[in-house]
C-alpha cells in the first residue's frame, strides 16, 4: 500500500515542528542568564506556549515521531486538522516553521545579531550582575509558567522526556543573553512567525485563542499572571489582557492588590529621538520618497520637505489593517502567495470570487465540493478555480497569480509530468447487473448516502460495488471507517476499463460510445459505474470530517466532476435511458445564446434560430453533434475545456458554421489563442491580446473616446468583439495562436539575514505601532489624467516557431494552428502621435486586494522598498524599465479604459508583470498597493493607477 501524498506532508511538518519546540525551550533557558532575565524569559515561554498550544490544535503534537513509529498512524492523520489537507497550506506551515530553524542555524548570527554568548563565558557577568538570590537561575526553564499553562505543560511532559534533541548550535551548549535589547528583537521575530502560523488557519487560530483564555482563566498564581502583564508589550494582547482579568477576579476574592495593567508600547532596540509632529499632508519618509517625473535616465534630487511646525512629541499610529503578503517556495518552481490584514488575519473580501454574468457559465469551474481534493487539476489547469480572477477585467488575484506562474514554470521544463500515486486493487472487481448499478445510481441522486446512514451501511454498500476488501483488519471497528471505503472505492475507479476524461474531454463521448462505436471495450454501463462510484466517493468525503486522502488523481477529479455534473443535469428518463433535465437544457440554451448576444458573435440570426428551436417540444427529434449534446446536458467539463466547448456549441448551432468548425489542435492549457472572423476576433481572458484589451470592456456606451473598445465584452473567459486583423483565411473563423513569453518568474528573496527577517515572515500582530511622525504617508500621482489614448488597429504578424514537443505536449504539424505575433496601434490624444506596442510577454496582472483603516503609512527604515517613480501615458512610448533604480513605476493611466489597455499593452512589450489598482475607491490606499506591486508582494515592479 502506497502512503499518501498527505500523510509524507504531515511527517514533515510533525519534525519540524518537534525540533522548533526543542528550540524554544533551550531558548528559555538561556533566558535566565542576563539582565532582566525573569522579564524575558516569561516573554519567550508565552511564545514556546503558543507554539505548544497551536501545535495541539492542529494535532501535529498528537503525533510522536519518536516513539518507534515510522510513519503515522491513520488515527494520528485523522486527528490532524483538516486544513493541512492542502498541500499549499502545508507549505506555507513549513515555511514558517523553517523560518524557527534558520534563526538558529549560525553560531555567529546567534551572537552578533542575537547578543547570546556561551553560557561560560558570561557567567562571571551574571553573578556580578545579579541581585537577590540565584533562584531563577538554577530552576527549570519553564517553572515560571508552570501553574498557570499545567495543562499544556503536562501534555508535553511525556513527549519531551522521550524524545532526544537534535543536534544544533542552540542545543549543543548553553547560552546566555549578553546584549538585552539584540535578544528582544529575536522575541519579535518568534512572535511574528507564531502570529503567521496562526493566521494562515483561521480555525485554529480560533481555537487556540479559545485555549489561552481558558488555561489563564484556570490559574491561581498572581505572581506568574502579573509576569505575564508585565512581559506584554501591548495591552490589548489577549494573554496580557486575559491575565489582567484574572487577577483582578482573584483580588476581588482574594484581597489581593489589582494588576498592573500594561501601557500600549512599542518595543526597539534603542528608544528613538522625539521629534515634533508635522502635519499629516508634509509627511517626508526618511530616505524620502524619489518620484520621477520623466521616464529620461535624468539624475533626480530627493523630495526634502521644510522643518514642520512643533507639536505634541507623541501621537500614536497603529498599523493596523494593512495589507500583508507571504510568500512560500515549495521549490523553486513552485511558489504560492497569502494575503491578510495586519492586526487582523483573514478577512472575507480577500478572496472573493468574481460572479458569472449567466449560471450556465458557472460550470466554467470546479465545483465547491470538490476543490479541497482538486490542487493536482489547479496545476495543470488554472481557469478550473473559480478564485483564479481579479476584481479587474482580464486580471488574476493573489491566488491567480500564484498559479498561473506555476503553470507557465512547469510548460518551461521540458520533463514529463511524473506518474501521480494511485490506490491499486490486486484482486478483480465483481460484475454487476445493470439493474443494481441504476437502482443504486437512483438512490444517491435522490437520497445521498441517506439520512440514517452508519459507517456499517457504508462498508456494506462498497462491498457490493467493489467486492472483497485487498485488507483485512484485525480490529473490526477499523475495517468499517469511512476512510477505508474511499480507499477501495478509489482503487477500484483507478483501473477503470472507461477512459480518462482528462483525454477524451467530453462525457457525452463516454456515455454514447455504444452508439458511435462498436469497437470500444466499454459500454454505457461501465460509464454510469464509474460515475456512481465517483459520486460514492464525494458523499463520503462531504460526510468524513477528518478529510485525509491519498490517491486522487486528475483522474478522479474529473470523474468526481462528471459525476457531479450528470446527477445534476441528466434524470432516468425511462427503464435504462438518460435525458438532460428541461430546466437544464432551458439553462444552457439561455447561457449561450445571451453570450451570443452580448458578444454579437457572428451569424447571430442563425444561432437565435436554433436556439427557439431547442426549447420547443419537437427538440427530441433535432439531431445534434456530440459538443452540443454535452452543452445542453450542463455536461460541459471546467477549466479550459469550457471555453472550447463554447465554440463547438456555437459553430453546431449555425447552418452556415457547422461543417466549418476549424480543426486545428491549440494548447488549450495555454488559453493563449482566439478565433478571428473578418468583421471581428474574439480572444481567451488569458492570451497575450486577452489580457491586454479586457479593460475595454469597461468603456461607457456614451464615451466619444476608444470607439473601437465601446462593444468589447468579457464574458465567460472571452473578450470580445475586438477589431479584426483581416486575414485572408478567416472568411468562416480562424483559430489562431498567439506568440508569448512566459510571464516572468519571482525569485526567491536569497539576501541577507537581515533583508530576510523583514520579508520572509509577515507579521499580523499589533507590535507594528508608533509615533505618527517616523511612519511616512506616501502620496500618489495627481489625479485625475487627462491624457487619453484610442486603440486605432490589431495586427497579427505570422510567427516562425521551432517545434517544442515538451511545450504542452502537443507537437506541431498539419493540425496545429498558425501561430502570430500581436501588435496594438495607438493614437496619443495630447500629441496626436501614432503609437505601437508589440505583445512579447503573457505578462500577469494582478487586482490589488483590499485593505482595512487605510490610508497606510511606511514603517521606518523601509522607506527604500517604496521609492517609486510616475510615469504618464505620454511618457510611455519612450519610457524603458528602470532596471531597479527605483522600487516601483506607477503608470498614472487613470484616463480612462483605452489609457490602462495601453499601460497594459506597454507592460507585455516590456516583460514585466503589473498590479492594476483603482484609485479613489477605498478597497486598498496607495501604500499597501506599492507594497504589492514592491519585493515584499509580487515583485512586479510596476502598479497600474486606473
Amino acid at each position: 500500500m502506497e502512503i499518501a501524498a498527505t500523510a509524507v506532508g504531515v511527517l514533515g511538518l510533525v519534525g519540524l515542528y518537534s525540533t522548533c519546540i526543542e528550540m524554544l525551550d533551550a531558548l528559555s533557558s538561556a533566558a535566565r542568564y542576563g539582565i532582566g532575565r525573569e522579564l524575558l524569559q516569561t516573554k519567550i515561554e508565552v511564545e514556546r506556549v503558543r507554539l505548544m498550544i497551536w501545535g495541539d490544535s492542529v494535532g501535529l503534537a498528537n503525533i510522536d515521531l519518536f516513539a518507534g513509529k515510522k510513519e503515522p498512524t491513520e488515527d494520528d492523520l485523522a486527528a490532524v486538522d483538516e486544513g493541512l489537507q492542502r498541500r499549499a497550506l502545508r507549505d506555507a506551515v513549513a515555511g514558517l516553521l523553517t523560518c524557527f530553524l534558520r534563526t538558529f542555524e549560525d553560531v555567529e548570527d546567534l551572537q552578533k545579531r542575537y547578543g547570546l554568548v556561551p553560557q561560560g563565558d558570561h557567567d562571571s557577568s551574571v553573578a556580578a550582575g545579579s541581585t537577590g538570590s540565584g533562584d531563577i537561575a538554577t530552576q527549570p526553564a519553564r517553572e515560571l509558567l508552570t501553574s498557570t499553562f499545567r495543562k499544556t505543560y503536562e501534555r508535553f511532559q511525556d513527549r519531551a522526556a522521550a524524545s532526544q534533541r537534535r543536534a544544533t548550535p542552540l542545543t549543543k551548549a548553553k547560552w546566555a543573553i549578553a546584549d538585552e535589547k539584540k535578544f528582544r528583537a529575536l522575541i519579535g521575530e518568534l512572535r511574528a512567525i507564531n502570529d503567521s502560523l496562526t493566521s494562515l488557519l483561521p480555525a485554529v487560530r480560533d481555537r487556540t485563542r479559545v485555549r489561552v483564555r481558558a488555561e489563564i482563566m484556570r490559574a491561581t498564581d498572581v505572581g506568574q499572571l502579573q509576569s505575564l502583564v508585565d512581559a506584554s508589550d501591548d495591552a490589548a494582547d489577549i494573554v496580557a489582557e486575559t491575565a489582567s482579568l484574572r487577577i483582578e477576579m482573584l483580588s476581588t476574592r482574594h484581597g489581593h492588590a489589582v494588576a498592573r495593567k500594561p501601557v500600549a508600547r512599542t518595543v526597539q532596540v534603542a528608544p528613538p529621538p522625539l521629534v515634533p509632529v508635522p502635519d499629516q499632508r508634509t509627511l517626508t519618509p526618511e530616505p524620502p520618497l524619489v518620484i520621477l517625473s520623466t521616464p529620461e535616465a535624468t539624475p533626480v534630487s530627493p523630495v526634502v520637505t521644510p522643518a514642520p511646525p512643533a507639536g505634541p512629541a507623541f501621537v500614536p499610529y497603529d498599523n493596523m489593517g494593512a495589507l500583508v503578503v507571504h510568500k512560500v517556495y515549495k521549490t523553486s518552481k513552485s511558489l504560492m502567495c497569502y494575503a491578510w490584514l495586519s492586526g487582523i488575519g483573514e478577512v472575507p473580501e480577500l478572496a472573493v470570487t468574481q460572479p458569472e454574468f449567466h449560471p450556465a457559465f458557472a460550470l466554467r469551474f470546479l465545483p465547491a465540493s470538490i476543490i479541497p481534493v482538486a490542487d493536482s487539476v489547479f496545476e495543470i489547469d488554472v481557469e478550473a478555480d473559480s478564485g483564479y480572477a481579479g476584481w479587474s477585467p482580464g486580471s488574476a488575484s493573489l491566488t491567480g497569480f500564484s498559479r498561473e506562474l506555476n503553470f507557465w514554470r512547469k510548460v518551461e521544463d521540458s520533463t514529463e509530468r511524473p506518474p501521480e500515486p494511485s490506490w491499486q486493487r490486486t484482486s478483480d472487481t465483481i460484475p454487476l447487473k445493470s439493474a443494481f448499478i441504476l437502482k443504486r445510481w437512483k438512490a444517491v441522486v435522490n437520497d445521498g448516502l441517506g439520512s440514517d446512514w452508519t459507517e456499517q451501511e457504508g462498508y456494506n454498500s462498497v462491498r457490493e460495488i467493489c467486492g472483497p476488501s485487498d485488507y483485512t483488519w484485525l480490529d473490526k471497528n477499523e475495517t468499517i471507517k469511512i476512510r477505508h471505503q474511499i480507499s477501495d472505492l478509489l482503487a477500484v475507479m483507478s483501473v477503470s476499463r472507461v477512459p480518462s476524461l482528462e483525454e477524451t474531454a467530453s462525457i457525452g463521448l463516454l456515455a454514447n460510445i455504444e452508439q458511435l462505436t462498436h469497437s470500444a471495450n466499454f459500454g454505457f454501463l461501465d460509464f454510469l459505474l464509474q460515475m456512481l462510484m465517483a459520486r460514492e466517493v464525494t458523499l463520503r468525503m462531504a460526510k468524513d470530517k477528518r478529510r485525509w486522502y491519498g490517491g486522487v488523481t486528475v483522474r478522479i477529479v474529473y470523474d468526481m466532476v462528471a459525476a457531479e455534473l450528470w446527477s445534476s443535469g441528466m434524470h432516468l428518463a425511462s427503464k435504462d435511458s438518460f435525458e438532460a433535465r428541461e430546466a437544464t437544457k432551458a439553462q444552457q440554451t439561455n447561457g449561450i445564446l445571451r453570450f451570443a448576444e452580448e458578444m454579437q458573435w457572428p451569424y447571430l440570426s442563425e444561432i437565435r434560430e436554433t436556439a427557439a428551436k431547442w426549447l420547443t417540444p419537437e427538440a427530441s427529434n433535432i439531431i445534434i453533434d456530440i459538443r452540443t449534446w454535452d452543452w445542453m446536458g450542463g455536461l460541459v467539463l471546467p477549466g479550459a475545456m469550457f471555453p472550447m466547448a463554447m465554440i463547438g456549441t456555437l459553430y453546431g448551432m449555425s447552418p452556415t458554421l457547422r461543417t466549418r468548425l476549424p480543426s486545428a489542435i491549440v494548447k488549450s492549457r495555454h488559453g493563449n489563442y482566439g478565433i478571428v472572423y473578418p468583421q471581428a476576433s474574439y480572444w481567451r481572458v488569458r492570451s497575450v491580446l486577452g489580457k491586454v484589451l479586457a479593460p475595454l470592456s469597461l468603456v461607457e456606451d456614451d464615451d466619444p473616446v476608444a470607439a473601437a473598445g465601446r462593444q468589447i465584452k468579457c464574458l465567460g473567459g472571452w473578450v470580445g468583439p475586438c477589431p479584426s486583423p483581416s486575414l485572408p483565411e478567416s472568411t468562416l473563423g480562424l483559430l489562431a495562436e498567439l506568440k508569448g513569453r512566459p510571464p516572468s518568474w519571482v525569485a526567491e528573496d536569497t539576501g541577507d539575514a537581515g533583508d530576510a527577517a523583514a520579508t520572509v515572515f509577515p507579521t499580523t500582530s499589533q507590535s507594528h505601532q508608533g509615533n505618527t511622525a517616523e511612519w511616512a504617508l506616501p502620496t500618489p500621482p495627481p489625479p485625475p489624467s487627462s491624457e487619453t489614448v484610442t486603440l486605432q488597429t490589431l495586427r497579427l504578424v505570422r510567427a516562425a516557431v521551432a517545434p517544442r514537443p515538451a511545450d504542452g505536449g502537443d507537437a506541431r504539424g498539419d493540425a496545429a494552428p498558425p501561430i502570430y505575433q500581436a501588435r496594438l496601434d495607438f493614437r496619443l490624444a495630447r500629441s496626436g502621435l501614432m503609437a505601437t506596442m508589440t505583445l512579447h510577454a503573457n505578462s500577469v496582472f494582478v487586482a490589488a486586494l483590499p485593505c482595512r483603516g487605510g490610508p497606510h503609512r511606511i514603517k521606518p527604515g523601509t522607506a527604500a522598498a517604496y521609492t517609486f517613480r510616475a510615469l504618464g501615458v505620454e511618457d510611455l512610448p519612450r519610457a524603458e524599465l528602470d532596471g531597479g533604480a527605483t522600487a516601483v513605476t506607477v503608470v498614472n493611466a487613470t484616463g480612462g479604459p483605452a489609457a490602462e489597455t495601453f499601460a497594459r499593452a506597454w507592460c507585455s512589450e516590456k516583460g514585466t508583470n503589473a498590479v492594476v489598482w483603482k484609485r479613489g475607491e477605498g478597497g486598498c490606499c496607495f501604500k499597501c498597493a506599492l507594497m504589492l506591486a514592491g519585493r515584499e508582494g509580487v515583485a512586479a515592479g510596476v502598479l497600474i493607477m486606473c
